[in-house]
């Protein structure tokens, strides 16, 4: 068991980002992050996480919804709190970056904090 996890996400673009025709930069597979440098777009950063998850376009096939986000990490989380270990996520990110999303979710798709709370509930 590792200590500390890091996971990143690649939300959708908004609206504001699609009226200005911005591209998106990033790229994911497996736990790689590849981020472009959009002025010079042969220079290329890759990094590697815990967690890369790409939820940027439902229709791809590497989507990640927020069952996989919860089944990766807040299953994980709740497990090591019922072994009687601190546990902690941190969510950290400009705004509108998809936090919010992500740990809470909307009414429908509900993020790692309700999902959580419901099996620490029922279970």
């Amino acid at each position: 068991m590792s200590s500390v996890k890091v996971a990143v996400r690649v939300r959708p673009l908004n609206s504001r980002e699609i009226k200005k025709n911005s591209k998106c930069i990033i790229e994911m597979q497996n736990n790689s992050t590849c981020i472009t440098d959009p002025s010079n777009p042969k220079n290329k950063k890759t990094f590697s996480f815990d967690h890369s998850y790409w939820s940027a376009n439902p229709k791809d096939d590497h989507f990640a919804t927020q069952q996989i986000v919860y089944n990766d990490i807040g299953k994980e989380f709740l497990s090591h709190s019922f072994d009687g270990y601190n546990t902690c996520i941190f969510a950290y990110g400009q705004t509108g970056s998809g936090k919010s999303f992500t740990m809470m979710g909307t009414q429908d798709l509900k993020g790692i904090i309700p999902q959580v709370m419901n099996r620490l509930i029922n279970e």
